[in-house]
């Protein structure tokens, strides 16, 4: 559940940030004396300036960083698992093979199951509003495509992480 909430309050300061930013250009340009008016706020103009400045960059990092983690979502991997897909897809190509990706779903069925959205979770509207959302799995068990138990092109042994062992 860490992560929904991570992604939410990400997506929330992008939100927060791109306002601030959209709403006070104009006084940006007032701040900076572009404009032939007094500056008609207590703080000084340059406190506003760097905190502007500060929501712009803010946006378009975390913007990047969001972007980034649903593109990883909608291939159905993770950090750590798309330095290993790439790895997998050299050894199966070497071979002549195809790596697949078993937990991969295609892209809106990865991000319904993720946002735990859709025909089987709850309504699509739920992503606008700051709710905590039950996960669709308990995070040991994740959905696969039908019919494929481990990830195609990668024979036992060449596996980057090991499974934990069940005793």
């Amino acid at each position: 559940m860490s992560d929904i909430s991570s992604s939410s309050c990400r997506v929330y300061l992008v939100v927060a940030s791109f306002c601030y930013a959209f709403f006070g250009w104009q006084h940006v340009l007032l701040g900076l004396g572009w404009l032939n008016q007094p500056w008609p706020h207590f703080a000084p103009p340059m406190a506003f300036l760097l905190t502007y400045i500060l929501a712009v960059v803010l946006c378009l990092a975390v913007s990047a960083m969001a972007g980034w983690h649903l593109y990883m979502v909608a291939g159905g991997e993770t950090s750590v698992e798309t330095q290993d897909h790439e790895h997998y897809r050299k050894i199966a190509k070497q071979r002549g093979e195809t790596f697949v990706n078993c937990y991969d779903l295609g892209w809106r069925k990865n991000l319904e199951l993720f946002f735990n959205i859709g025909p089987n979770g709850y309504p699509t509207y739920t992503l606008l509003l700051p709710l905590r959302i039950e996960p669709y799995t308990d995070g040991r068990a994740w959905a696969r495509r039908p019919g494929v138990e481990q990830h195609l092109g990668v024979r036992p042994g060449e596996e980057l992480t090991d499974e934990d062992d069940e005793n």
